[in-house]
């Protein structure tokens, strides 16, 4: 009995130590400028990523909604920072391909009628890495 309620206390500590290190790694986000902006903002959208996938998994389709929009949104930031910096182009542009690839098995195991709003955050997170593909492979003449 005593066992579980320690676990039980660890359970809810972890959970209140994530929400308060992911609230802290945006704010981390929106203070940086130029390269340190574009890796903390990749590192916030993989974070938000796993976060929506166990949200959704977890049944908890509010808080993966949520989450999805701020998906797109520092997916966009991370690409825009680096292409601005020129810096951490590469590792981004790989790593936003392995968030789409994660959004794609979240849009599948989701019920056909809730698939489209998965569908516009890897459309989002596509452009933004276009986007920065384009910029590094843009012929100077």
């Amino acid at each position: 009995m005593m066992t579980r309620r320690i676990v039980v206390a660890v359970a809810v500590l972890f959970l209140a130590l994530s929400a308060f290190a992911q609230k802290d790694l945006k704010s981390r986000v929106d203070a940086a400028t130029g390269a340190d902006k574009a890796k903390l903002a990749l590192d916030y959208t993989e974070q938000a990523t796993k976060d929506t996938d166990k949200a959704f998994k977890d049944g908890k389709d509010e808080d993966g909604a949520a989450s999805l929009k701020e998906i797109a949104q520092y997916a966009k930031i991370a690409a825009d920072a680096s292409i601005e910096s020129n810096k951490h182009q590469k590792d981004i542009e790989i790593n936003l391909r392995k968030v789409v690839n994660r959004l794609v098995d979240i849009k599948n195991a989701r019920p056909y009628d809730q698939q489209d709003a998965v569908q516009q955050v890897i459309d989002s997170v596509d452009n933004a890495r276009n986007s920065l593909l384009e910029a590094m492979f843009k012929k100077s003449h």
